[in-house]
């Protein structure tokens, strides 16, 4: 590997992160602990950062939040830079293989007044940020699905448990050389996996079954479906787990901090082939779900996606 580069006040920002992790070779660190050192390491870029931010920004946020959505480039470009699955994830500089992560799978941190004032509106765009920065190794492309633009011909309640809040597409084949895309399609694999999202703001004891099950009506039809809470009670777990194992819907932990650090608490299991049938159901009642089959038909047509046409969040740093 080629030697780090020389620190200067236009260096990036990754060029100081790995830096100061290669400082420490097997020392892991959040994306919080990272910015809290580039902040005391670097303060004539932080100086400089800082005066090209929006005013009242904090900069330490800022570059947490920059680290964990950055982190699918960074592990491509620099080979000894290691990151961890859990949630916080945490950064390290090695030779390789995975670590291991001190923070137990079921502490759940304390809510904060940030999170107290939420709406179930404000985690749209956090989700759609985790889902560009992308959840496992592939984007996955965002669509809110708005029950508000749904017929309701059957009366309000009727839709209740059919539309999910956020529908995605992931691209598998993105980095492929065309030649490659060219076999694969012809040897009839598969080109894409469309992705499924309930979400709420908390998933409590109480509520656990009854917010489970409308994730299970609603995005059992996706490749993968998926339960999304800003807060999960650790008395949970269990019940989760026994849910899961019945009907293959997963659960993530949205980060409404750092929304790109948000964590894969339970996989979804892959649903083989889309249920084309509950799709037709679901375009028929909401013109946001047939603007969505649209953009996937699309896609299979061009292989390509206009960003544009899709959810990309606002809260993304530049570059991204």
């Amino acid at each position: 590997m080629p030697a780090l580069p020389p620190i200067t006040i236009n260096s990036s920002l990754g060029d100081l992160a790995v830096t100061i992790l290669s400082g420490a070779p097997g020392k892991q660190l959040s994306s919080a602990e990272l910015a809290t050192l580039v902040v005391q390491s670097y303060p004539d870029w932080c100086a400089k950062k800082q005066q090209n931010s929006k005013p009242g920004v904090k900069i330490e946020a800022q570059i947490a939040n920059e680290i964990s959505s950055r982190r699918p480039q960074w592990l491509k470009k620099y080979t000894r830079l290691k990151c961890s699955d859990t949630s916080p994830r945490k950064y390290s500089w090695g030779e390789g293989g995975a670590f291991s992560d001190e923070t137990p799978d079921d502490e759940i941190p304390n809510v904060s007044p940030q999170q107290q004032k939420l709406k179930e509106a404000d985690l749209y765009p956090l989700l759609a940020h985790f889902l560009w920065v992308g959840p496992v190794q592939n984007r996955v492309y965002p669509k809110r699905i708005d029950e508000k633009t749904s017929s309701n011909n059957l009366g309000p309640k009727a839709n209740e448990w059919l539309h999910p809040d956020m529908v995605g597409l992931e691209d598998l084949m993105a980095e492929w050389q065309p030649q490659i895309q060219d076999c694969a399609e012809k040897a009839g694999d598969q080109r894409a996996r469309l992705w499924s999202f309930e979400v709420k703001l908390r998933v409590s004891r109480s509520s656990v079954r009854r917010d489970y099950f409308q994730a299970v009506s609603n995005s059992s039809w996706a490749n993968f479906g998926y339960l999304v809470a800003a807060e999960i009670d650790s008395d949970t777990d269990a019940e989760l787990m026994m849910l899961h194992g019945l009907h293959g819907i997963g659960v993530i932990e949205l980060n409404v901090e750092n929304p790109a650090e948000s964590a894969i608490r339970i996989p979804a299991r892959e649903r083989n082939a889309v249920d084309w049938a509950t799709s037709n159901r679901l375009a028929k009642e909401n013109k946001d779900f047939r603007q969505f089959a649209k953009l996937v038909a699309a896609f299979y047509k061009t292989r390509e996606t206009s960003e544009k046409e899709w959810d990309k969040p606002a809260s993304l740093p530049e570059g991204e």
